[in-house]
C-alpha cells in the first residue's frame, strides 16, 4: 500500500506526463502533485501544463483523464498562438477544443483583444463573449471599443454582438440591438462609421455608409447623404470578383438640389488572365460639367476638364506579335462630342523585330484599322499598313541601325497613298570611372528620311497630315553614379529638318538626386527658331524622416498659356499625428486656384483626417469644404 501511495504522490517541484483521450500527450510540473496518473491528478504551486502548442498556466490545477478534462484556477495564463489571454478559471476539454473561461483579459489574435466576464471557445476560430468588450487597438486605454452583453468573434474574421455599445475610449456614442463588422477577411453587413463635413452655400453634410455582402465575391455599399442647406444624395458602389484576375466595380452618385439634379456613373472592369492576355472597360458619363461644381470630388483636374472619356480595351501577346483592340468615345461637356471624330473600334496589330533566315535582316510589320463616327454625321474606316526590314550592324563601339519601311494608307472615302521611309540610328556608350564616381555617356544621332507627298487636309486625326521629312536628331542620354547609388540621369535632344532649314524643339530632361533627402527633376521644351521655351517642369522634394516638403513649378506656351505654381509639405506632430497641405497658385492670372490643408491621425486600429479643401472652379465659382473622415478596418471583397 505504501508503494501505492507513493507512485501516486509526488511533492516538491513534481512533473508528470499523461496520455489523455485520444492519446493526446500532457506535461504537468509543479509544486505539488499527487493523484492517480490513470484516472485523475491534482497539483499546487507554480502549474504549468503543456500539449501540443498550448501552454497553460496557474495555481491549481485538476487533470481528468477519463473525461478529457483540464481544470486550472488561480491567476490562469493561457498560450496558444496567436492566443494570449489571462483570466481566474479555465476548463479545457481535449477531446473537443472547448474551453470555458472566466474574468478574461488579452489576444485572441494580433488583432482581436477581449475581455469578458466569460468566454466559451466553441473551437480554434470561434469565440463568444458574455457581458465583454472587444477591440482591435493595442493599446492599453483603447481608442474605441464594442462592449455587449454578448458577443461572437471569429478570430481574424469578423465581430457581431447583441445590445451592443460602440465606445470611444470609455465613452458610448452609439448603442444598437446587433451591430456587426470585419476585423480582416469576414465581410459583414451592417452600417459604416458615418461621415461628416461642411460644404459653403449647402451647409453641413452628413454621409451615413450602408454595407451589404451580396455573395461571396459581391457587395454594395449605399452611402446616403444629407446637406442642411441645400441637397440630398445617394452613392451606390457594386463590386464583384468573377475570378482570380477577373473583377470589376460599378458606382452610381445622384445628387438632388434645387436648382438642379446632378448624377454620374463610372463603371470599370480588368480581366487579366495571364501577362499575355488583358482587357478591360472603362465608362464615365456625367449628366453635364454642372455636376463638378454640385459635388464634393474637389478635384482640379474634373473641375477643368472639357470631355469625359470611356474606353474598351483588349491585348493579346503572342512571342513576337501583339494584338490590341481600343474603342474611345469622348464626350465634351460643351456638346462639342456631335462634331468629334470617335474611334469605334480601332485594331491594332504589330509583327515585332522577326529574324530572316540567317542574314542580319529583320522583319517588321505595324497595321492599324480604324472606323470613326460622329453624330453630326459621316463615317468611314482608314487602314495603315507598315511593312519594314532592319539591319543591324556594329563597327567597333558604334551600333548601326538601319529601317527601311513602306507606308500605306487606305481610306473609305479618300483614296489611299504610299509613303518610303528610311531611317538610321547610329549610338554609342562610353563609361568613364576613378574609382568614386562614375560616369556614362550614350550619345546617339538619327537621321529620317520620308517622301514628301502626304495628305495635309486631314480626314480624320493628326495621323493623315503627314508632311515629307528629311531631319537629323543629335542626342545624348548620360548617368553618374557614386559607391551609394545613381546621383544624376540627363538627356538632351533636338532635330533639325533640312527641307524647312530650322531647328525643331530642344527637349532638355534632368533626374538629380545627389543626397539621398534631396531630389530634383526638370524637363523643358525649347523653341529654338523662336527663342521661347514650349514648356517647362520643374519638381524638387527634400525628406527627413517622416517630413517632406515639395514644390512644382508648371509653364506652357503652346496651344494655350499656362503656368501656375504648386507646393506642399507633411510634417509628423507625434508618433500617430501629422499635418499635411498642398497649394496651387496661377502666375497667370496671380491667384490661387487651390488649397488642401489635412490633419492625419494612424492608431493602427483606426484612422482619421481632418480635411479643409478650397477650389477655384472653372468658372471662378468658390467652392470649400471641410470634412472629417475617420476609417476603421474596411472590408475586402474575395473569391
Amino acid at each position: 500500500m505504501k508503494r501505492a501511495l507513493l507512485a501516486a504522490t509526488f511533492l516538491s517541484l513534481a512533473s508528470l506526463s499523461i496520455s489523455f483521450a485520444q492519446e493526446v500527450p500532457v506535461t504537468l510540473s509543479a509544486k505539488e502533485v499527487f493523484g492517480n496518473p490513470q484516472k485523475k491528478v491534482e497539483a499546487k504551486g507554480s502549474v504549468v501544463i503543456k500539449f501540443k502548442d498550448v501552454t497553460i498556466k496557474g495555481q491549481r490545477a485538476l487533470l481528468d483523464r477519463e473525461k478529457g478534462l483540464i481544470r486550472v484556477w488561480g491567476k490562469v495564463e493561457i498560450e496558444e498562438p496567436p492566443v494570449k489571454l489571462k483570466c481566474q478559471n479555465l476548463i479545457y476539454d481535449l477531446k473537443t477544443k472547448r474551453a470555458v473561461l472566466e474574468k478574461v483579459e488579452g489576444w485572441v489574435s494580433p488583432t482581436d483583444r477581449i475581455k469578458a466576464d466569460r468566454v466559451e471557445r466553441l473551437n480554434e476560430k470561434t469565440w463568444i463573449a458574455y457581458d465583454g468588450e472587444y477591440t482591435p487597438c493595442k493599446h492599453a486605454c483603447p481608442d474605441w471599443s464594442v462592449t455587449a452583453k454578448e458577443f461572437k468573434v471569429l478570430i481574424g474574421e469578423s465581430f457581431a454582438g447583441k445590445w451592443v455599445a460602440f465606445r470611444v475610449k470609455e465613452v458610448p456614442i452609439l448603442v444598437s440591438p446587433y451591430l456587426s463588422g470585419p476585423i480582416q477577411k469576414k465581410r459583414t453587413s451592417g452600417f459604416l462609421f458615418p461621415r461628416f463635413g461642411y460644404v459653403n452655400g449647402d451647409g453641413f453634410v452628413y454621409k451615413q455608409p450602408f454595407y451589404l455582402v451580396l455573395g461571396r465575391s459581391a457587395d454594395l455599399t449605399l452611402t446616403f447623404e444629407k446637406r442642411t442647406i441645400n441637397g440630398k444624395g445617394l452613392d451606390a458602389n457594386f463590386r464583384y470578383v468573377l475570378g482570380k484576375n477577373n473583377s470589376g466595380n460599378l458606382e452610381y452618385y445622384y445628387l438632388k438640389k434645387r436648382e438642379s439634379r446632378d448624377w454620374k456613373l463610372t463603371y470599370y472592369h480588368g480581366y487579366y488572365p495571364s501577362d499575355y492576355l488583358y482587357g478591360s472597360a472603362k465608362a464615365l458619363i456625367v449628366n453635364s460639367r454642372r455636376y463638378y461644381t454640385s459635388s464634393t470630388n474637389f478635384n482640379v483636374t474634373e473641375e477643368t476638364q472639357a470631355y469625359t472619356k470611356s474606353d474598351v480595351t483588349a491585348s493579346k501577346l503572342w512571342k513576337h506579335a501583339i494584338l490590341n483592340v481600343n474603342a474611345v468615345y469622348l464626350r465634351y461637356l460643351s456638346g462639342a462630342a456631335d462634331q468629334v471624330w470617335q474611334k469605334l473600334p480601332q485594331v491594332n496589330f504589330y509583327l515585332m523585330d522577326t529574324p530572316i533566315g540567317k542574314t542580319p535582316l529583320t522583319f517588321s510589320f505595324s497595321s492599324q484599322l480604324t472606323y470613326f463616327y460622329r453624330k453630326a454625321g459621316g463615317s468611314g474606316y482608314r487602314l495603315n499598313a507598315v511593312p519594314a526590314v532592319r539591319a543591324v550592324k556594329r563597327f567597333g563601339v558604334v551600333k548601326s541601325s538601319s529601317l527601311l519601311s513602306y507606308n500605306f494608307t487606305s481610306y473609305q472615302h479618300y483614296a489611299s497613298r504610299g509613303l518610303w521611309q528610311f531611317q538610321e540610328e547610329l549610338r554609342t556608350n562610353r563609361f568613364y570611372s576613378n574609382g568614386k564616381y562614375s560616369l556614362s555617356l550614350n550619345p546617339g544621332l538619327l537621321f529620317f528620311y520620308r517622301e514628301s507627298k502626304g495628305k495635309n487636309g486631314a480626314p480624320y486625326d493628326l495621323l493623315d497630315r503627314v508632311k515629307g521629312e528629311r531631319s537629323l536628331t543629335p542626342s545624348l542620354v548620360y548617368y553618374l553614379y557614386s559607391q551609394r547609388g545613381r546621383l544624376l540621369r540627363g538627356e538632351l535632344s533636338t532635330k533639325f529638318d533640312t527641307y524647312s532649314k530650322s531647328w525643331s524643339e530642344v527637349k532638355s530632361d534632368i533626374d538629380l538626386s545627389p543626397v539621398q533627402w534631396l531630389t530634383l527633376r526638370e524637363t523643358n521644351f525649347f523653341l529654338p527658331n523662336d527663342g521661347k521655351l514650349k514648356s517647362s517642369n520643374t519638381f524638387v522634394s527634400l525628406n527627413f524622416n517622416r517630413a517632406s516638403v515639395w514644390s512644382n513649378y508648371y509653364y506652357q506656351n503652346f496651344p494655350e498659356e499656362i503656368r501656375y505654381l504648386q507646393w506642399g509639405a507633411t510634417v509628423p506632430l507625434g508618433r500617430f499625428l501629422s499635418f499635411s497641405f498642398r497649394q496651387r497658385f496661377d502666375l497667370k492670372l496671380s491667384e490661387d486656384r487651390e488649397k488642401d490643408y489635412a490633419l492625419k491621425v494612424d492608431r493602427g486600429c483606426w484612422q482619421g483626417v481632418l480635411s479643409y479643401k478650397w477650389l477655384k472652379t472653372y468658372d471662378n465659382t468658390i467652392k470649400y469644404q471641410i470634412t472629417l473622415r475617420i476609417n476603421l478596418p474596411a472590408p475586402s471583397i474575395n473569391l
